[in-house]
């Protein structure tokens, strides 16, 4: 009798391990050519052994062994990619939003500004996995000076001792790194770099009007945001290039512009120029801009500066007509645009967030021991770097979501705006 009891659990048990292999998570990708974003080589015909949330092995095809009872999936000679993180977005924590960028092949975003409890809230959902979405870092509200007034997203700043405050506060609110903003005076400025430095929080964002490129560099700040590299006085160089040197002030001239470069370069600065944004805030300057980024381009490249990809996604920019997730394979087609390799480009997307965020040892990469981050996508993204969003299937932290399932998610956040 007790036998007959135990059988049906004992049958659900069995079904359950025939269908998903020994844990749930036990994947193995077949028949892929595996894109290793290091070097630009690829490894066709492999096979890539997942368990629980992590890489176990990468395999040459003819030799692998897969354990019996684990999912296999067939690539059918896709290109698996690291997966993609946005490095400047403004999510707001928006389920909607998140699962728009997951289904797009973004498995991590940096939000630069807005409400840290509904940012944190996100992101327990997230790692609790009762929400789909990339994995999240963030800086909750970004630090701004006056005239500006405070709200959720902003934190106003008038003193140096308001500044420490402001980096304790958040510091308190295990936020990631520091957020800094256009108006803030030089001695907030310096106040909150220290502050930032004493919490062990990174900075990062604008270059605020009180200083200089070089002095946000020098004062360590992570990342530049925009093309707020450059002085304020050679944002002309964005225009029309034909002007030429004479047309603009001394400390713009193409000498000055490399020696400004490289001095960002030997800081370890990095540059994070959201281009597809500006085709929304300056359309009827956009081409101009694109002209004159693509010789900054150049010098950008020459230096050895290292670039993150970003798309300053916002509410603001979807109703101008920038799609949540989708944007950063715009900003991909974009720096190619200027003069980058698709490989660049891919980097900027991939492996350079992992170095910036040090996380290099778990992220980046396609390689035994890192998270089971993929995205697999239909032709090589190193040949035409629009490849990068043919995506056919997304790995996230060991999950899997095939073709069927990234669509739910898009249509789920499509009946979920409307219900808005």
């Amino acid at each position: 009798m007790r036998v007959r009891t135990l059988c049906p659990s004992v049958l659900v048990l069995l079904l359950l391990r025939c269908v998903f292999g020994q844990t749930s998570s036990d994947l193995a990708m077949v028949h892929a050519n595996v894109v290793d974003v290091r070097t630009g080589s690829v490894e066709k015909d492999a096979t890539v052994l997942i368990s629980e949330s992590k890489i176990k092995a990468v395999l040459p095809g003819k030799s692998a062994k897969v354990a019996s009872g684990a999912r296999v999936i067939d690539a059918h000679g896709g290109y698996l990619i690291p997966g993609l993180w946005d490095m400047h977005v403004h999510s707001e924590g928006d389920k909607r939003v998140l699962r728009l960028m997951l289904a797009s092949g973004i498995t991590g975003i940096r939000d630069m500004g807005g409400d840290v409890y509904k940012l944190a809230e996100a992101r327990r959902h997230i790692e609790a996995q009762d929400w789909d979405g990339p994995r999240l870092i963030f800086a909750g509200p970004m630090l701004e000076g006056p005239p500006a007034e405070s709200d959720d997203d902003m934190w106003i700043v008038h003193t140096p001792e308001e500044a420490q405050q402001a980096v304790a506060s958040l510091a308190a609110l295990h936020v990631d790194f520091i957020k800094v903003h256009d108006h803030l005076g030089r001695d907030v400025y310096f106040a909150i770099a220290a502050a930032a430095k004493k919490a062990g929080l990174p900075f990062a964002g604008h270059v605020t009007a009180s200083i200089t490129p070089l002095e946000a560099s020098d004062a360590g700040q992570a990342s530049i945001e925009h093309f707020e590299f450059l002085p304020k006085v050679c944002v002309p160089l964005l225009g029309d290039m034909a002007l030429g040197d004479e047309r603009l002030p001394n400390d713009c001239t193409h000498t000055f512009t490399e020696a400004l470069l490289r001095h960002l370069a030997d800081n370890g600065t990095w540059l994070d120029p959201t281009l597809q944004s500006f085709r929304y805030f300056a359309p009827l300057q956009w081409k101009q801009i694109l002209a004159g980024f693509k010789e900054i381009g150049g010098q950008i490249r020459t230096e050895h500066i290292l670039m993150l990809a970003g798309t300053d996604w916002s509410a603001f920019l979807e109703s101008k007509g920038a799609h949540p997730g989708w944007c950063l394979h715009d900003e991909l087609d974009l720096l190619v645009a200027v003069g980058f390799t698709p490989l660049q480009a891919l980097q900027a997307a991939t492996l350079n967030p992992a170095i910036f965020l040090s996380m290099e040892d778990s992220i980046g990469t396609i390689e035994a021991g890192k998270v089971a981050d993929l995205v697999l996508v239909q032709g090589n993204p190193l040949m035409a770097i629009g490849n990068s969003r043919r995506v056919v299937a997304v790995i996230a932290r060991g999950a899997f979501f095939d073709r069927s399932r990234l669509h739910r998610l898009a249509a789920g956040a499509s009946r979920d705006r409307r219900l808005n």
